[in-house]
């Protein structure tokens, strides 16, 4: 494979793995004598002990080896923002150290074109001892600025931090969101060829976040790569146009994000919807339980394919209550498979009063239409009987949303608009 890497393409991973051996554990001493005996060995047992922890035995499988990633392989152009995700330990920072340089793979290469600047150890490179302004030249150098860099773009880097009046404040007595503000907008304000980030836009208040997030779609936007991981799989979703799925630290799946993730998205919440019986998730004091939930077209048919628009009824069959329930509340929640809440249709919100209901039956709740974009979308259902929840139950029925037809051109937004689709009408006034 050619080390140069051809044009169009930024960065470039091939046939990546990285493997750690797992920490022995070091016996106690029982005696004095033993404990003297082992200081004075001490320097050679060490050196004995890193030696071997880069030794591997290819022959035999060894248990305290492990792979955090294998043959882990992609490309990505000027402009694409990756979005990284998988469940803990599949992974995923492992493969941004890896991209950052921070730690050699054991097999494969990574390519990449131009300035490499790093958020994954948040303030990593800042001296406690130091002013905030000091810092930012200190880690503004690092990330291969010019000292001339970093004084055309101080005021505007610490007014992004949002610690102008705390510049000449040492970074030691800054609070925890501070010194994260300020680490990111360093970063963010070095104008990389690829921006690397992990789990950053977790941290700060919801102002910042979205300062972030529009840093982030900046640089995408001025055709640099952006690879990012994060468990805020709306982000990921808005954010990026590419995703790769990690799982056991080998690529699962990559490619369009809106892919990826719906893919992700199901294997997180299992096979959904069906009979409940047997399901532990549920919470509640057990008087009455959602026996089952399913979707339905007015005529009467259960159906898991629903188009945007058209009338339906959400169907929540319950049992289990020995008596009458003199107050019963019903609420269904609709969700993405990412557990993202779309909307709640209850009777308490509808005013339709359940009283003296009796203690097993069949509530139906009609919908003149669901203004959803294509996609996935299961049911949470909450049963409170007499004022106390009796039962909250995730994922109790699943159904697909198609938009055709639902504007009257049956044009198509694309998925990633968001969620919903308003019907609306534009007019020429004066």
């Amino acid at each position: 494979m050619s080390d140069v890497l051809p044009i169009g393409t930024s960065v470039r991973v091939h046939g990546v793995s990285k493997r750690y051996r797992i920490g022995a554990q070091i016996d106690r001493d029982e005696s004095l004598v033993a404990s003297l005996g082992r200081q004075l060995i001490g320097p050679v047992r060490n050196f004995r002990r890193l030696r071997d922890l880069r030794r591997f035995d290819e022959a035999k499988l060894e248990e305290n080896v492990i792979w955090a990633l294998q043959d882990v392989s992609f490309e990505l152009a000027p402009g694409d923002v990756l979005g990284v995700v998988g469940r803990n330990g599949a992974g995923k920072s492992t493969l941004l150290k890896v991209l950052a340089r921070i730690t050699e793979p054991t097999t494969g290469r990574v390519d990449l074109r131009g300035r490499v600047a790093s958020l994954l150890e948040v303030g990593t490179g800042f001296h406690p001892d130091l002013t905030g302004r000091e810092n930012v030249f200190l880690n503004g150098t690092m990330l291969g600025m010019s000292r001339r860099e970093v004084a055309s773009r101080l005021d505007e880097i610490l007014a992004f931090a949002e610690i102008t009046k705390f510049a000449d404040t040492p970074v030691k007595r800054y609070s925890s969101g501070m010194y994260v503000r300020l680490a990111f907008s360093v970063a963010a304000h070095v104008d990389p060829d690829v921006l690397i980030a992990d789990e950053v836009l977790a941290v700060g208040d919801a102002e910042f976040q979205r300062k972030s997030i529009g840093q982030m779609r900046s640089v995408a936007e001025g055709g640099r790569t952006v690879i990012f991981v994060s468990h805020n799989h709306a982000l990921v979703s808005s954010l990026c146009n590419r995703a790769i799925w990690l799982e056991h630290g080998r690529v699962h799946a990559h490619g369009d994000v809106e892919e990826v993730m719906a893919a992700y998205a199901s294997s997180l919440q299992g096979t959904g919807g069906g009979a409940l019986e047997g399901r532990t998730d549920r919470l509640g004091n057990g008087r009455v339980r959602v026996i089952e939930t399913f979707v339905r077209e007015p005529a009467g048919k259960a159906t898991t394919a629903v188009s945007a628009g058209e009338p339906l009824e959400l169907v929540v069959r319950y049992g289990g209550a020995a008596a009458r329930i003199e107050r019963l509340v019903v609420a269904v929640t609709l969700e993405t498979l990412l557990r993202e809440r779309i909307a709640t249709v209850s009777n308490a919100l509808s005013g339709d009063e359940l009283a003296g209901v009796p203690g097993s039956g069949e509530l139906v709740c009609s919908l003149a239409g669901l203004p959803l974009n294509e996609g996935d979308y299961m049911c949470t259902v909450r049963l409170e009987a007499d004022g106390v929840t009796s039962d909250h139950i995730a994922d109790t029925a699943r159904f697909h949303v198609s938009p055709a037809g639902f504007y009257p051109n049956r044009a198509y937004p694309g998925a990633r608009s968001g969620p919903l689709l308003l019907s609306h009408s534009w007019r020429l006034e004066g």
